[in-house]
């Protein structure tokens, strides 16, 4: 097995873990993660992490939850999907660095600006930043090979 297969194995493997842990595993996080549909509140069992989200006229529910989500559960669908062939779908490395960058810019900025966000400076901007690495670390087109047919 040459180089270049082994890294497409590796972005296969990468996209297929990336995906399901999307797909699943950030739905689930949801209700494990105590702000998670509880946004704006934080039991008295949870540490500290800075002040509460402002009030949600739907029962702390804030709609930008839903969206968020639903961005990445379909991201996570479409990398289980593009892992049969890594390399045809190197636009879902493409896309996930991209917006997984800009993404923790601007919560990164937010966190800073808006002092009911610092919880994103240990919790989401650090995930982001993992998975833009990985990412990059596995991108179909950082090894030569074959171009795709």
């Amino acid at each position: 097995m040459t180089t270049y297969e082994k890294h497409l194995q590796q972005s296969t493997l990468l996209m297929r873990i990336l995906g399901w842990a999307l797909a699943l595993g950030l739905i689930s996080l949801l209700f494990i993660y105590p702000p998670g549909f509880l946004w704006g509140t934080h039991p008295e069992s949870f540490p500290n992490i800075g002040p509460a989200h402002p009030p949600s006229p739907y029962q702390a529910l804030h709609p930008y939850l839903y969206m968020l989500v639903a961005m990445y559960v379909a991201f996570g669908i479409l990398l289980i999907r593009g892992a049969k062939d890594p390399r045809r779908n190197v636009a879902l490395f493409d896309f996930g660095i991209l917006s997984s960058v800009l993404h923790a810019l601007v919560m990164a900025f937010q966190s800073f600006y808006y002092p009911n966000e610092h919880a994103h400076l240990w919790a989401d901007i650090p995930v982001l930043f993992a998975m833009t690495i990985l990412m990059w670390i596995w991108h179909p087109d950082r090894k030569q090979g074959p171009s795709p047919a």
